[in-house]
């Protein structure tokens, strides 16, 4: 009976960790399309996405890209209500064909990018990114179900924190820095750039056939099989429908007075008001973890994207420092600390910032960036950890995250006067508000430690 046992376990032990690297396989090969969504788009438009959150050279954004991603995500959370267990994988393959035509344009036939196709070329690719967001928190919420929230974790930072690296990864930046006076001409910087999105659909592809394969291999995915007599994780009614609403608000947000940076302040206050709403159709979990989740975004977004617009030099040590930390806050969500970890890097980063207040606030170091990209990976995993045990992740920090951070990153860029532009090294020479982000990671990094505690954590491996 014991040899019966072990042997039943073999595959769900074996085949975990290539399961897990399917998954962020395919989270990283989404970089090139987060970054395509940072890029000046000019009269053509673009669907919003987390570029929108460091606010680096966000094009205008016009509604229909914003309805491709709506009807995409709309449909995804329809998936995940259906069955959780059954849809991540096929979220992820269908995300990674959705980024598959505008990926070949790009390097095929460039010019056809601002031809009638356009809406789709530029909502597909943002919706494809949207797609395997919703799979990697799903495969993160399935790991912690089975008994897995180290592994589960790990997932959840990394899919959060991959977006955060495309969203920091400007490829206009990298091809200005390759074809600079002195530097390499201008074909090469293009053929550079075509290289780079290339390896990231190669990603992206690979991860996709690796998922597939497994599926069919494993008969259902043993290694993510549930203990037996154990429902499987399930997302609410409610859940899926104010996941919904969020990501549809972005329709008419698009529609209404639209700048280079973004959205108008009506529009950020749509999104904001969406966001928020909706979160509490879900539920009071959800609405506490909406909120403690764009507070943390928040409070990482001002600092991070002044240090980012700020460098104009040394941009691949700076994306290093960025792919170092999210690496870095994936790695330590893994013990059953994660929580104390967070509040750790959390209290960090506040005390840096407020200390740069009263010492030297004009000056900011790059490696600022390692901290910072470590600290909302942990703080992102440790809350996903929190939210899966209702089936929450996937929705709260999917679509009802982006809306309220969106939409408050937006009026904070108003309140500030950058015009819907991230802030840039200014802002550390404005005590008056810094001192905000400041005090946002610090009741994030708290929050997360006391959510621990609302109801007992799953048992780890």
């Amino acid at each position: 009976m014991a040899t019966a046992a072990l042997s039943n376990r073999i595959p769900f032990e074996t085949s975990r960790p290539w399961v897990i690297g399917a998954v962020l396989l395919c989270a990283i090969g989404t970089l090139g399309a987060v970054a395509n969504s940072a890029r000046p788009r000019g009269h053509v438009g673009r669907a919003a996405g987390f570029a929108d959150v460091l606010r680096i050279n966000p094009g205008v954004v016009q509604a229909e890209q914003a309805a491709v991603v709506a009807v995409v995500t709309v449909a995804g959370l329809a998936a995940m209500r259906w069955s959780l267990r059954r849809s991540w994988p096929w979220l992820l393959v269908a995300g990674v064909v959705l980024m598959l035509p505008t990926e070949v344009v790009y390097v095929v036939a460039r010019n056809d990018f601002y031809t009638g196709a356009a809406w789709f070329y530029f909502g597909s690719v943002t919706a494809g990114a949207q797609l395997v967001l919703l799979g990697t928190l799903a495969a993160g919420l399935r790991l912690v179900h089975i008994g897995a929230p180290g592994a589960g974790a790990i997932l959840i930072g990394a899919g959060v924190g991959a977006q955060v690296f495309g969203a920091s990864t400007d490829m206009l930046i990298a091809h200005i820095e390759i074809a600079r006076p002195g530097g390499y001409p201008w074909d090469f910087a293009e053929v550079v750039q075509i290289l780079i999105r290339l390896f990231f659909l190669a990603t992206s592809i690979g991860g996709a056939f690796l998922a597939l394969g497994l599926y069919y291999r494993y008969d259902g995915r043993p290694e993510l099989a549930a203990p037996s007599g154990d429902a499987e994780p399930a997302m609410g009614v409610r859940t899926a429908i104010a996941g919904a609403v969020a990501v549809l608000a972005f329709i008419p947000a698009a529609g209404m007075e639209t700048v280079k940076g973004g959205f108008a302040v009506k529009a950020c206050w749509l999104l904001l008001a969406a966001g928020l709403v909706a979160a509490a159709l879900a539920g009071l979990r959800a609405a506490v973890g909406t909120i403690v989740a764009s507070a943390a975004v928040i409070g990482f977004s001002g600092p991070a994207s002044a240090l980012i617009q700020g460098q104009h030099s040394g941009f691949i040590s700076m994306w290093f420092l960025v792919a170092l930390g999210v690496v870095a806050g994936a790695a330590a969500a893994f013990p059953p600390w994660r929580h104390w970890a967070a509040l750790t890097v959390c209290t960090s980063c506040a005390a840096v910032l407020a200390l740069t207040m009263v010492v030297r606030p004009d000056r900011m170091t790059v490696v600022m960036l390692l901290l910072l990209a470590a600290t909302i990976t942990l703080a992102i995993a440790s809350l996903g950890v929190w939210l899966t045990q209702d089936g929450l992740s996937p929705a709260v920090l999917g679509p009802l995250m982006f809306a309220t951070v969106i939409g408050a990153c937006g009026l904070l860029g108003d309140w500030q006067g950058t015009g819907r532009r991230g802030p840039n090294a200014e802002l550390f020479r404005e005590p008056g508000h810094l001192w905000l982000y400041t005090a946002l990671l610090l009741l994030a990094g708290l929050a997360v430690v006391a959510l621990d505690r609302w109801r007992p954590r799953p048992t780890e491996d």
